[in-house]
């Protein structure tokens, strides 16, 4: 056989065998761990409170019972606990299913709700509560039957509270941020 055969086949055996053993050359690779940390969840929540009705004598009363006269202002007094836990937490306190005068003449009856906060300062819809204004609040409903009734205007009629409730509505921290789309 002449060199440039033996060569050739020597070659070709060298490319087998390096073919056969993985054919792969190892270079230098190196992992280690982040320390990026742990991320927790704040908090929001709005627990009410048992309320207190009274009448204009502010008298303790059981509103089931309670019969209404034209002149009178009913109120009821609500705690609500309000808790908003983190760093960019803005949330609005509102209140939610006032409705209109049903059961009464409307000419006969006012309604209004107003929320406090523990200073005493009213909270408007619009007001936004962070994590250093939460805590306790009061919501305070008035029920006044106007005395100027005419006739025997609203004579047995009632008034339905049961929708009236409050809403405590984290807000977005910035609008800037896009949240990315959930999902593979």
């Amino acid at each position: 056989m002449n060199k440039i055969a033996k060569g050739a086949i020597a070659t070709g055996v060298g490319i087998v065998l390096l073919a056969g053993g993985g054919g792969t050359l190892a270079v230098w690779n190196q992992t280690d761990i982040g320390t990026q940390g742990k991320i927790s969840a704040g908090d929001l929540n709005l627990v009410a409170g048992t309320g207190v009705w009274k009448n204009a004598k502010n008298e303790d009363i059981t509103i089931g019972s309670y019969r209404v006269v034209p002149g009178e202002v009913l109120t009821y007094t609500q705690p609500l606990t309000v808790t908003l836990e983190g760093d960019l937490m803005v949330a609005h306190l509102t209140l939610t299913g006032a409705s209109p005068v049903n059961g009464f003449v409307p000419a006969d009856v006012t309604t209004s709700t107003t929320l406090t906060d523990a200073a005493g300062v009213t909270v408007e819809g619009n007001t936004p509560l962070d994590k250093d204004h939460d805590g306790d609040f009061t919501a305070t409903t008035t029920f006044a039957f106007r005395l100027g009734t005419e006739g025997r205007s609203s004579v047995n009629a009632t008034y339905d509270f049961k929708d009236i409730g409050y809403m405590l509505e984290q807000q977005t921290p910035n609008a800037d941020i896009v949240a990315p789309p959930v999902g593979p």
